[in-house]
C-alpha cells in the first residue's frame, strides 16, 4: 500500500509539470496524443518507444515517428521544438517481474489483453515512471480492465484509482488521456485544430506487403472495424474480407462462397 501511495505522490508532482511522458509507436492514437499535446495544449512531450527486432514493423514504426516529426517541423515548428528526442529502449533490456507477469496472466484469462501490456508495466518500473501516458482508446481490448477502475485526474484524463490493489494494479503507474475517445472522435478533432494531414501519416500494420497495410493483422482488421477502413488500400480490404469469411465458416462449400464473396468485393466492392 505505501508503494502505491508513493505512485501518486510522484505522479501529482510529474502532472505539475508542464511536460507529458508517452509511449509513441507511430500508431493512430500516440501520434494524435503527441500532435495534440505539442500543437494545441503547448505542451514539452518526451516520448518513449520500445524497439522489438523480432517484430517486423518496428523500423517502419521508427521511420514512421521521424517522417511525422519532419512533416510537424515543415507546419509547426514551435511543436515541432517542443517534441524532444524519441527515447528508444530494446524489449530484451527491460528486466523480468514474476509479479507483474503473474497479474499479466491472470488478466488475459479473463479477456484478451496484449502481451505489450507485460513489458510495459515492467519497462515503467524499470525506469521508475509513475506517469507515463499511453494512448488507450474507448475500443482497445484493454479498455474492459479499466472501465470503472480507473478516476479523472486534476490535470486531464485518467488513472488507476488508488484502491484497486489486484492484478489491474499493472496498469497503477500510467495515465490514459484519450481513453474516452474513439477513432473517429479523434480524427474530428484533428480536423478542427488543423493536424489531420500529419496524424493521417501514422501508421498501424504489423505484417506490411510492399510497404502498404496487409489487413490480416490485429491493428488492420482494428483499424477497419473501427470506421478507418479508408485508410487501407482496396487489396488489404480484399484480404480483410477473405479472412473473416474463412474464419466464420466449416464446410468446403461455404468456403467456396466465402472466396466468391470477397471476389465480389474486390471487383465490385461493398459498404459492410
Amino acid at each position: 500500500m505505501r508503494e502505491v501511495s508513493s505512485l501518486y505522490e510522484q505522479s501529482l508532482e510529474d502532472s505539475r509539470d508542464t511536460c507529458i511522458r508517452l509511449l509513441w509507436t507511430g500508431g493512430w492514437d500516440s501520434t494524435f496524443r503527441v500532435l495534440y499535446s505539442s500543437i494545441v495544449d503547448g505542451k514539452r512531450v518526451e516520448p518513449h518507444y520500445i524497439i522489438d527486432t523480432a517484430r517486423p514493423s518496428s523500423l517502419r514504426e521508427l521511420e514512421t515517428i521521424s517522417h511525422i516529426k519532419s512533416l510537424l517541423r515543415s507546419t509547426n515548428e514551435e511543436a515541432y521544438e517542443r517534441v524532444s528526442s524519441l527515447q528508444i529502449t530494446s524489449i530484451k533490456e527491460i528486466p523480468d517481474d514474476i509479479g507483474i507477469k503473474n497479474s499479466w496472466n491472470q488478466l488475459k484469462q479473463r479477456a484478451h489483453l496484449g502481451q505489450q501490456y507485460d513489458w510495459l508495466a515492467r519497462y515503467a518500473k524499470f525506469k521508475n515512471l509513475a506517469d507515463l501516458e499511453l494512448s488507450v482508446h474507448i475500443d482497445d481490448k484493454a479498455y474492459v480492465f479499466l472501465k470503472g477502475n480507473v478516476e479523472e485526474t486534476p490535470f486531464g484524463g485518467y488513472r488507476l484509482k488508488r484502491n484497486v490493489l489486484g492484478d489491474e494494479n499493472i496498469f497503477a503507474r500510467f495515465k490514459f488521456p484519450i481513453l474516452e475517445y474513439s477513432k473517429l472522435h479523434m480524427r474530428d478533432i484533428a480536423r478542427t485544430h488543423g493536424f489531420i494531414g500529419i496524424l493521417e501519416a501514422s501508421w498501424f500494420c504489423h505484417q506490411s506487403t510492399n510497404r502498404t497495410p496487409c489487413g490480416w493483422c490485429n491493428p488492420c482488421r482494428y483499424t477497419i472495424e473501427e470506421g478507418m477502413r479508408y485508410r487501407l488500400p482496396r487489396e488489404a480490404l480484399f484480404r480483410y474480407h477473405t479472412y473473416r469469411y474463412a474464419k466464420a465458416i466449416g464446410s468446403p462449400f461455404l468456403k467456396v462462397k466465402a472466396l466468391r464473396q470477397a471476389y465480389d468485393f474486390l471487383r465490385y466492392g461493398s459498404k459492410s
